[in-house]
């Protein structure tokens, strides 16, 4: 990943100073060292750093001090302290009073550039889970809906326009796409948020529950009948109710259904007195109701009364772009249900995860999150070797990327077709891009630009740039 301040150095070893400006020339940031705590400090306090690697023990402003100034200056800056074998309980010490980690001197070279890789990583993931949260406008916030990918804006303007107006409406889309979620945005943000919220499962029941479930009955009105009991579009008078999955209904309860829209009006199961309600309806389906209606496995009376609007939810693979929202938001919700601190997914798991098919949808992707954040090691990024087998990424492997097999192309033609292929998943986001690809977007735009003319692929997705 890239950084855009400098990682500071500081040891007041003239040897360990050489050795860590030698280490810094092989490091893909910007890197400056410090003998003198006071001038580290100074040069944090004028233009602040990506990371602080300091020595404790140091004359002067120690180790312990210098983290004290330095988080009262910033207090999000991540400090490694380093330590030797002899004094590991001041490091802990150090970690409890604002450290990120600590490394034990002598220091292996390739351990600190490990240790400081994924101090950076979890900074970076903090930062654009914290950005992604802030970048929803509030009313959408407000909704409980995460999405900003364009074919998610027909969807807000449908709820921002029929919110405040009781009309019916239907919402279609594959399973797992948050129907549901849209209908509560409907009915919490218009003017019957005050009154009942009824869900009713269509599919979950068969005609005689769902009638009873619906419209009630009478005392002995069938066996096991031994009160009255009120129906749920009597109790959600003045409210919403919401029948998931309508298009699993008989046609003898779409008969009755019809009857209750148009009158406004129910009658009790075993009873003779009907009872007047006023309810919304929202439907939703998993299936095309307007192709039922021409197959004739849906009433094309009851059809166009329930779709005075409809709303269709878009599959997770034509809204890519919002999973790192949804990851994020996801993240939050299972760290805090499960009582765990799983910082995120690095570049190449979220590179999976965004490649992915998701035929369950958005339901299918929280949960992998939740099992990420169930199965993972405390306070480490979920990496690829901890997605689940059913993703088409598996255990290892770099991308998600598969030529064919049938043509053979050189390795620079491959990282041709490779770049094109992560700009389109992530929808020509030069940055997004050269975070998954592990490379700055300096060298991703001279890839690009020296590829352009030998490489169709590449020169349709920078021109989109």
């Amino acid at each position: 990943m890239s950084v855009s301040r400098p990682i500071l150095f500081v040891d007041d070893d003239p040897v360990a100073a050489s050795t860590l400006r030698r280490f810094g020339r092989t490091l893909p940031y910007p890197c400056e060292v410090f003998e003198d705590p006071c001038a580290a400090l100074e040069a944090f306090s004028q233009g602040g750093a990506a990371l602080v690697v300091t020595d404790l023990r140091m004359p002067g402003l120690d180790g312990f001090e210098l983290l004290h100034r330095l988080k009262q200056i910033d207090p999000d800056v991540p400090v490694l302290v380093v330590t030797g074998h002899s004094s590991v309980d001041n490091a802990i010490t150090a970690m409890k009073v604002g450290a990120t980690d600590f490394i034990k001197k002598p220091f292996d070279l390739d351990e600190m550039a490990l240790v400081i890789e994924r101090v950076l990583e979890k900074v970076r993931l903090e930062q654009e889970n914290a950005l992604l949260k802030r970048a929803l406008p509030d009313w959408r916030r407000q909704l409980g809906i995460v999405g900003q990918a364009p074919a998610m804006e027909p969807v807000f303007a449908r709820i921002r326009k029929v919110a405040d107006i009781s009309c019916n409406v239907i919402i279609s889309g594959e399973s797992g796409t948050g129907k549901e979620l849209v209908a509560q945005a409907i009915h919490y943000s218009g003017v019957r948020r005050n009154a009942p919220f009824v869900v009713i499962d269509c599919g979950a029941l068969s005609d005689t529950l769902l009638e009873s479930e619906l419209f009630g009955h009478e005392k002995g009105a069938f066996t096991g009948a031994t009160t009255r009991k009120q129906g749920l579009l009597e109790a959600a008078n003045g409210g919403t109710v919401f029948l998931d999955e309508i298009c699993n209904i008989s046609d003898a309860m779409q008969m009755k259904l019809l009857r209750v829209i148009q009158e406004s009006r129910i009658t009790r199961v075993g009873g003779l007195q009907s009872v007047a309600i006023d309810v919304r309806f929202i439907v939703a389906t998993n299936r095309e109701l307007a192709q039922m209606v021409q197959e004739g496995g849906f009433r094309h009376d009851l059809y166009h009364r329930l779709n005075v609007v409809d709303i269709r939810m878009p599959p997770l693979r034509e809204r890519r772009e919002d999973i790192p929202r949804l990851v994020a938001h996801f993240l939050v919700q299972a760290n805090k249900q499960y009582g765990r601190q799983v910082p995120g997914f690095t570049s190449q798991a979220m590179a999976a995860l965004m490649a992915a098919p998701w035929p369950g949808n958005i339901r299918e992707l929280r949960n992998v999150v939740e099992r990420g954040v169930i199965l993972a090691e405390p306070g480490r990024p979920l990496d690829l070797a901890d997605l689940p087998d059913f993703l088409p990424v598996q255990q290892g492997a770099a991308f998600v990327f598969e030529p064919p097999v049938e043509e053979l192309v050189s390795l620079a033609e491959m990282e041709s077709r490779y770049i094109a292929h992560v700009l389109q998943v992530v929808g020509g986001e030069r940055k997004r891009a050269a975070e998954i690809l592990g490379i700055d977007k300096t060298t991703l735009w001279r890839k690009l630009k020296g590829n352009a003319d030998d490489n169709s692929a590449l020169n349709i997705q920078s021109s989109r740039l």
